[in-house]
C-alpha cells in the first residue's frame, strides 16, 4: 500500500490508477487496470492533474508529450493546451498567458521522498517535498525559478511553468567555435551563481527563512562525501573490473580508501553555503533570462561546489585555459560583490580541484551504475571524460600526486603519455 506524499490515506493502489477525482476526463484510458507508471498511466494521471486546474474537456482535448527523465525518478511531460475551451467555445486566457505546462510525474511506487542522490544520515526529516520547498525559498530570495501552478500530491503530479526548450547546453552548441560568445554564456551562469550565493549570505538573518528551507537541514558530511567516493569504487571500477585488473585495485584499496580521506577532509574543511548540487549545463533553461531547475537536492556544501558542477560538466568538455579565465572570473567578481571565501584566491583554487576529483570521481560511478542498474548506457560516453578531469584537478593539487599515482595503476581510462 502506498501513502500519500505526507503520509496521509492511501491513494492509489501498486498496480493500478483509480479515479480519484469526479473530474477525471471520460475518454482516458481505462484508469482502473492501469500500472500508474506505465506510460499510459502517467498519461492518465497527468490529465487528471490538468481536468482539475482548467476543466475536464480541456484536459480530454490537451496534448501531452512525454519527455522523459534523463535518468531521474521524475518525468516530465509537455502539455499543450487549445486555443478555445470546447465547452464554451470561448478563447482561453490560462496563467501568463501561456499555452503550455510540464508536468513534474513523480513515481507511485516506495519512497515519495526518493531521491536519485545520496543523502546524509544527519538529514533533517523530510516533511514537503523537496522541489516545493526550495521553489518556494528561492522565490523568496528572488531567484529566477519557475512558478508552481497547481499540486495533486494525489496523483502524483506537479503543473508547472513551462520555461521552454532551450537549456544553457543548447545555446552553448549553438554559437560553435565563437570563443567570446562561449565564455560570455559562462560568464553570464557565473554571474547567476554569484547572485544566488549571495542571496543566501543575505538570507542567513531571516531564521524563518532558513528554518522553512530544507536545504539548510542537509549537508556534505563526512559520511556523504566518502559514500559519494566509495561509489566511484564500487561501480567505478569493482563492477566494470575483473581478474589482472580488479587484482590491481584490491591491492590498492587501503591506499585508496586514505587518499579519500584526504580529499575528505580538506572539503570539510572549506566554507561551506548552500549549493543546488547539480548546476549544469541541462539545469539552466533560458526564458526571458537564464532560470534554474533541478534544486530539490539543495543542501550544504563547499563553497565551490557548483561552480565545479558548472565548469566539470559531464556534458560540455571545457579546456583547461577556459576553466582557469573562468575560475579566475568568478574569484574577481565574487569578491567584488563580497563573498566572504573569494577574498583567499589560492584556497578558492585549492578547493576547486578538490571538489573536482570528489564530484567527478562520484559522477563517474553513477554513469556506470545509471547502465549496470536501469539499464541506460546513455551517460557512458561521458565516463572518460569524467576522468580527465579528475586527471588534470589532481595534476593542480597539492595533495593530489599520491591518488594520481594510485589511479594511474588501477583506472584503465587514465590518461597515458
Amino acid at each position: 500500500m502506498i501513502v500519500d506524499f505526507f503520509g496521509r490515506t492511501p491513494f492509489f493502489n501498486e498496480a493500478t490508477v483509480s479515479k480519484t477525482n469526479e473530474q477525471t476526463p471520460a475518454n482516458s484510458a481505462d484508469e482502473t487496470t492501469l500500472n500508474p507508471n506505465s506510460h499510459q498511466g502517467m498519461e492518465a494521471r497527468v490529465r487528471q492533474a490538468v481536468a482539475r486546474l482548467f476543466s475536464p474537456e480541456i484536459a480530454k482535448v490537451a496534448e501531452l508529450e512525454n519527455l522523459g527523465g534523463h535518468a531521474s525518478l521524475r518525468i516530465y511531460w509537455r502539455v499543450t493546451l487549445p486555443a478555445t475551451d470546447p465547452d464554451t467555445g470561448q478563447l482561453l486566457d490560462p496563467a501568463r498567458g501561456e499555452f503550455t505546462r510540464m508536468a513534474m510525474v513523480l513515481p507511485m511506487s516506495g519512497d515519495p521522498f526518493a531521491s536519485d542522490e545520496g543523502t546524509s544520515e544527519g538529514d533533517a526529516a523530510i516533511t514537503e517535498l523537496p522541489f516545493i520547498n526550495m521553489q518556494r525559498y528561492l522565490r523568496k530570495i528572488d531567484l529566477p525559478v519557475g512558478d508552481i501552478d497547481r499540486v495533486d500530491m494525489d496523483l502524483g503530479v506537479l503543473l508547472l511553468e513551462d520555461l521552454g526548450q532551450q537549456t544553457f547546453e543548447d545555446r552553448i552548441l549553438a554559437v560553435g567555435g565563437d570563443e567570446d560568445a562561449f565564455m560570455g554564456l559562462y560568464r553570464e551562469a557565473i554571474d547567476l551563481l554569484i547572485d544566488f550565493q549571495l542571496a543566501v549570505l543575505n538570507s542567513a538573518g531571516d531564521r524563518a527563512l532558513t528554518e522553512d528551507c530544507i536545504g539548510f537541514g542537509r549537508k556534505f558530511d563526512r559520511g556523504l562525501l566518502r559514500w559519494e567516493l566509495d561509489h566511484y569504487l564500487e561501480w567505478g571500477l569493482d563492477a566494470r573490473l575483473s581478474g589482472d585488473e580488479a587484482a590491481r585495485v584490491d591491492a590498492r584499496r587501503a591506499d585508496l580508501s586514505a587518499a579519500f580521506d584526504t580529499i575528505v577532509d580538506a572539503l570539510l574543511a572549506a566554507p561551506q553555503t548552500l549549493v543546488l548540487r547539480d548546476y549544469q549545463s541541462r539545469n539552466l533553461m533560458y526564458k526571458d533570462g537564464w532560470q534554474l531547475i533541478d534544486f530539490q537536492d539543495a543542501l550544504m556544501g563547499s563553497c565551490v561546489y557548483d561552480l565545479v558542477a558548472l565548469l566539470r560538466d559531464s556534458y560540455i568538455e571545457l579546456r583547461g585555459d577556459q576553466v582557469d579565465a573562468l575560475l579566475g572570473y568568478y574569484i574577481a567578481q565574487g569578491a567584488r560583490a563580497e563573498l566572504p571565501w573569494c577574498a583567499d584566491e589560492d584556497a578558492v583554487v585549492s578547493t576547486f580541484h578538490l571538489q573536482t576529483v570528489q564530484r567527478k570521481l562520484k559522477d563517474a560511478g553513477r554513469f556506470i551504475n545509471i547502465d549496470r542498474v536501469k539499464g541506460d548506457p546513455s551517460f557512458l560516453p561521458y565516463y572518460d571524460a569524467s576522468i580527465r578531469y579528475v586527471f588534470e584537478a589532481l595534476s593542480k593539487c597539492s595533495v593530489g600526486e599520491e591518488l594520481s599515482e594510485i589511479l594511474a595503476d588501477i583506472e584503465p581510462s587514465w590518461p597515458r603519455g
